[in-house]
């Protein structure tokens, strides 16, 4: 009897927790914190009394029950269809997930289940372009979802929840992107532009097959290295990959099969901060965090027609005492945010795009045959953007497939619902909008995953619905290194297709680098090797 009345106990204080507690408001963040509360007093109740286990007992599984009935049945996005272990827990989308092919996963279940798909408990994949405005735009009601407290407690400009936060912290990074400065910006990405031109030169001289994917990351990490801190990575000098991106990629490689789950990767991060690659992650935050200490204390040039780094603005708040202590928890986020995301989504593009040039050089050639004629200076972005027009379309139709984050940007709707191309979306729901998906959608594009730059300029019928093309999102989250991102594209494709023929070596096709790119929050495509034979008639 009083095993019964143990039992019974324990399932109403389970369900009771369930439905006034943990059925409200986030709980990622305390993830950690109630694992270990958990454990730690069932550990204890076991040990010290074995009727109080049959308490232990009843409330786990009146717990486990309550949550499932109600995520099944009586939760509010119970209509929405979807696979029935989604409904249940995002345990199985990591499962799912687990080699990183997130947006392969989720274009199986758009293909089954439509275009509004239940993907979570509490998260709802929309496959259709009036998404983006309705996330992003400016009339939003929606917020970062939980994905991105990733660094907390740090904090940094593109993991900030809170919108007037995030808009000042903005105003500072802005000051970095200026005309002015993106202009100085540009003559370093034309110098280490030169230095991977060198070593294509040398291996086209010598007949070798160029590593084109080692080239493009080691152009994109050295030329923001030196962006940001005012330091190279040195990997195009030494032609080989810095010790610390090596350590970065391995972090990396944790947000492919965890992002699903917020509150999985906050409980690796607080409780198994060695463990797997964790320990990768925390040695990449500690090494950023001493190259912004570095960069403080560095002597540069007094001179006041020099333009700073990013660094130096992002440092500037350390000066006044009243701000020192707040500006120290941004610093290490934001050196991480300026490495990874000035470095691995433009150097994935340029893989994209490369990749479909060798594969079709009939644009290849276009674009060297509109450089020579326009006689336009290659060093000038501005320029190439004005007077090459297959330049600028291959470059576009390169963002379109292969966008910088294939399904990450995750939103999360508050108090209201709001409707998305006439469906609504309950409030508190967090929404996936993948573009890796949209953009490839033929309610958008004709022959959606072909590329086909014409669509851009000449063939404007092909593009049904241009909302689906959104590579540096929209409104106050829009990617702040646009200009800059687009100008790299410019000067590389440039100097490279009007210098070079693009072509495979033999027996490869390349495709490898869409079959094997893997979404980790950022693009990371498969590898690319090319031959880049000199032009006897080359532009530059």
């Amino acid at each position: 009897m009083e095993n019964l009345v143990a039992l019974t106990l324990g399932a109403l204080a389970g369900t009771g927790i369930h439905h006034s507690l943990f059925i409200n408001g986030e709980w990622h963040i305390q993830a950690p914190a109630v694992l270990v509360s958990h454990l730690g007093a069932f550990g204890l109740i076991i040990l010290l009394y074995s009727i109080v286990a049959y308490y232990g007992t009843g409330y786990l599984v009146a717990l486990f029950t309550s949550i499932t009935i109600y995520r099944i049945f009586f939760h509010r996005l119970s209509h929405f269809d979807g696979p029935f272990w989604a409904r249940v827990s995002k345990l199985w989308h990591v499962w799912k997930v687990r080699d990183s092919k997130n947006h392969i996963f989720l274009a199986g279940l758009h293909a089954q289940y439509g275009d509004f798909i239940r993907t979570g408990p509490s998260e709802i994949t929309v496959v259709h372009p009036d998404a983006f405005m309705v996330l992003d735009g400016p009339q939003t009601k929606c917020v970062k979802a939980e994905w991105y407290d990733l660094l907390h407690p740090g904090r940094a400009l593109v993991t900030t929840r809170d919108k007037k936060i995030h808009a000042a912290r903005r105003r500072q990074w802005n000051r970095g992107f200026s005309s002015r400065a993106l202009a100085q910006y540009e003559k370093k990405v034309l110098f280490y532009l030169g230095q991977m031109d060198e070593i294509i030169e040398g291996n086209a001289r010598t007949g070798q097959v160029c590593e084109v994917t080692d080239l493009f990351y080691w152009f994109g990490f050295d030329a923001m290295g030196d962006f940001v801190f005012n330091k190279s990575f040195d990997m195009l000098h030494n032609q080989k990959w810095h010790h610390i991106v090596v350590i970065l990629q391995k972090a990396l490689d944790l947000l492919g099969p965890m992002s699903p789950v917020p509150w999985l990767i906050q409980i690796a991060f607080r409780l198994l901060p060695s463990f797997w690659l964790v320990k990768y992650w925390f040695t990449m935050e500690a090494w950023c965090e001493e190259q912004m200490r570095e960069r403080i204390q560095m002597k540069l040039s007094d001179d006041p027609t020099r333009v700073p780094d990013v660094a130096h603005y992002l440092i500037e708040d350390l000066k006044d005492p009243t701000t020192a202590t707040d500006g120290w928890t941004w610093l290490g986020g934001d050196s991480i945010l300026a490495i990874v995301a000035g470095s691995e989504p433009t150097a994935a593009v340029l893989i994209g795009l490369f990749f479909e040039l060798a594969r079709h050089p009939q644009d290849a050639e276009a674009i060297n045959a509109e450089l020579r004629q326009s006689r336009v200076d290659i060093t000038d972005p501005v320029a190439l953007a004005k007077f090459c027009p297959h330049l600028e379309a291959s470059i576009t139709e390169a963002l379109r497939l292969f966008p910088a984050l294939p399904t990450a940007g995750l939103r999360k709707t508050l108090d209201e619902a709001v409707v998305i191309a006439g469906t609504v979306i309950p409030p508190h729901t967090t929404v996936v909008a993948p573009r890796f998906l949209i953009a490839r959608s033929e309610y958008c594009f004709e022959r959606a995953s072909e590329f086909i730059p014409d669509r851009w300029y000449r063939k404007p019928q092909m593009v049904r619905n241009k909302a689906g093309y959104n590579p540096f999102g929209i409104g106050h989250n829009s990617c702040l290194g646009k200009t800059l991102a687009t100008d790299y594209l410019r000067l590389v494709t440039a100097r490279l297709v009007g210098k070079y023929h693009l072509r495979f070596p033999e027996g490869e096709t390349g495709d490898a680098v869409l079959a094997h790119l893997r979404d980790r929050f950022a693009s990371n495509p498969g590898r690319l090797r090319l031959r880049l034979d000199l032009r006897e008639d080359a532009v530059c």
